[in-house]
């Protein structure tokens, strides 16, 4: 997601594309999490029974990265690995060649608790 002051929230790329839909309302309470700090960072929130982690990549990149968890899932626990795809995408952010990447990033994201129950 971007945010910009004339168009407002843009959202740059979604996966799976299906299973994922946001309010505007609740992606404005994301863009208010981060919008004071203008630091790379992230934040987390519940909203009814999903979790959120999100990370800010900073004022320099101005993109929020955004993942939705069951209730159950601890947002901490997805931190070092949200961190790590948003800046995988972000290196290819110009040329738009991250949306191939999306499906294997994905991938990624739901192995990463089971490699830290094994570490």
């Amino acid at each position: 997601m971007k945010f910009d002051d004339r168009s407002g929230i843009d959202i740059k790329a979604k996966y799976p594309e299906e299973k994922v839909k946001i309010s505007n309302r609740t992606l404005m309470h994301i863009f208010n999490l981060h919008e004071f700090s203008k630091q790379p960072g992230f934040a987390s929130l519940t909203i009814e029974n999903i979790n959120f982690v999100t990370y800010y990549s900073g004022s320099e990149t101005d993109f929020f990265f955004i993942l939705m968890l069951n209730i159950l899932e601890n947002p901490e626990d997805y931190e070092a690995i949200l961190e790590e795809v948003a800046q995988v995408i972000l290196n290819k952010i110009e040329t738009n060649k991250y949306v191939e990447l999306l499906p294997s990033l994905y991938k990624r994201i739901l192995d990463h608790p089971k490699e830290n129950k094994n570490i």
